[in-house]
């Protein structure tokens, strides 16, 4: 069994994507726990293309170099993982609650704090390697969010006392460790690690789970209930129809209505394999 990785921090000013540096290393042969740190990012990357306002020294940007020995279908959960770590991680330094909302969103009040972007490439059935790039906004940016974010963004020192100060080192070790302890749960445990995973960010999904959602894939948008997630990490939602859904690419909004009872969420049909979901 593969004991935890022994991190080695890369620290550099300003690059243009730390998730980029960190896929040339690891093509290059980079070892397990390569971790590249920037000061500011000049075009940093988020889900589906998106950018990552990451152009100054208010947050944390850093992605880790992983080499997981676990089987492929359960790559979908670093991303998760990634963001469990990132919640635990916070809450343990600071006291601050954080719920996330899926895939791999961090919020605190309802706001965003923190995404993750994790890449994988595998061969043979087996995961090459793996990239988790991570950025917490610490502070907000000299001037505030943009307009067109600042409803939905916010920082971790918004949520903590006047005098209060973040320790970037320490956040970046706690959230390692957390981390660490997640990719060490599905490498033990294989499938039984997955459940265990997905039950605690399930936990931390409260504020999702079994409320209305808007979906909106590749192929269309439509609302559904969030019901719960799979051991791969896709989110099974239940439609109008009472049909059941796994979504495994999408982003999700959250409605506000009622959450629905745990009997009624669950009692939607079995959910229909990817291959069929309308929702990609």
């Amino acid at each position: 069994m593969k004991v935890k990785p022994s991190f080695d921090i890369l620290q550099v000013e300003e690059t243009d994507s730390t998730n980029r540096m960190a896929r040339v290393l690891a093509e290059s042969g980079a070892c397990d726990g390569t971790v590249v740190v920037a000061g500011r990012q000049t075009a940093g990357r988020g889900r589906r293309g998106r950018s990552w306002l990451s152009s100054g020294d208010f947050g944390l940007w850093f992605s880790v170099v992983l080499r997981p020995e676990f089987e492929p279908n359960l790559a979908g959960l670093l991303g998760i993982g990634a963001a469990v770590a990132v919640a635990r991680a916070v809450d343990k330094l600071t006291g601050v609650s954080a719920d996330l909302k899926w895939p791999n969103d961090v919020l605190i009040g309802g706001r965003k704090v923190c995404g993750v972007l994790a890449e994988a490439s595998t061969a043979a059935g087996r995961v090459e390697w793996a990239v988790v790039g991570v950025g917490i906004n610490l502070f907000h940016p000299e001037g505030g969010f943009p307009p067109e974010i600042s409803p939905v963004a916010t920082s971790l020192s918004e949520h903590m006392g006047p005098e209060a100060a973040i320790d970037r080192e320490r956040l970046l070790g706690a959230v390692l460790d957390e981390l660490a302890d997640r990719l060490a749960l599905l490498e033990r445990e294989g499938a039984r690690g997955a459940c265990e995973l997905v039950d605690e960010a399930e936990r931390l999904m409260r504020s999702m789970m079994g409320r209305r959602i808007t979906v909106k894939a590749a192929s269309g948008q439509f609302e559904a209930v969030a019901v719960r997630l799979d051991h791969e990490g896709g989110l099974v939602v239940a439609n109008d129809c009472g049909e059941s859904i796994r979504v495994t690419s999408a982003d999700v909004s959250i409605g506000y209505g009622p959450a629905e009872s745990a009997e009624s969420a669950q009692s939607a049909e079995p959910a229909e394999p990817a291959e069929e979901a309308p929702a990609r």
